[in-house]
């Protein structure tokens, strides 16, 4: 008897393990995404600056300098990091990585229209009726400026190290996807 007791409780002591290490990787995943989608951001608004030329490179060591001073808190934005972070948006963002993307992988990593249709500028009316179907089946390319999903499989250090690696968007798209 004593000994189904301490089977049992291992058992459960195991449940517990199991939820708190599914907990600590969705935590993870979460914080990864969100230091992709920082950097995605941080990337395409230096990179639309550098493009229109109203920065220069200069400028972009002003930036770094800048945060560090200002924010010696925030790490990681140093002159080097930023330029990788232009590069990650640049090669990701481009058409030719996006119809690659599409080419190549299934709905999974090409994100959903959830369709979701405002009826605020309807008015309710008994003589017509409005049906609202969401559209999750259609595959549709992310909207211009949008990160795309794939890129949340791996960390932004990867990233950088497949685009200075690899030599066309087929590898790129091959070695993110193969971190899953």
């Amino acid at each position: 008897m004593e000994k189904d007791k301490i089977i049992s409780e291992e058992q459960q002591f195991r449940e517990v393990v199991d939820i708190i290490l599914q907990h600590k990787s969705r935590a993870s995943k979460a914080v990864n995404k969100e230091l992709l989608l920082t950097a995605w951001h941080v990337g395409g608004y230096v990179s639309g600056k550098l493009k229109s030329e109203e920065w220069g490179s200069k400028v972009v060591t002003q930036l770094s300098e800048y945060i560090r001073s200002q924010h010696p808190d925030i790490k990681g934005f140093r002159r080097s990091s930023i330029y990788n972070m232009v590069l990650f948006y640049d090669e990701y963002s481009s058409a030719a990585f996006a119809a690659i993307v599409e080419k190549y992988l299934n709905s999974e990593f090409v994100q959903p229209r959830i369709g979701q249709i405002e009826t605020s500028n309807f008015e309710a009316s008994s003589d017509h009726a409005i049906t609202v179907q969401p559209k999750t089946a259609q595959i549709v390319r992310p909207e211009i400026g949008q990160m795309p999903k794939i890129l949340e499989l791996t960390t932004l250090t990867n990233h950088i190290e497949i685009l200075c690696c690899c030599k066309n968007n087929e590898e790129r798209m091959f070695y993110s996807y193969s971190q899953k």
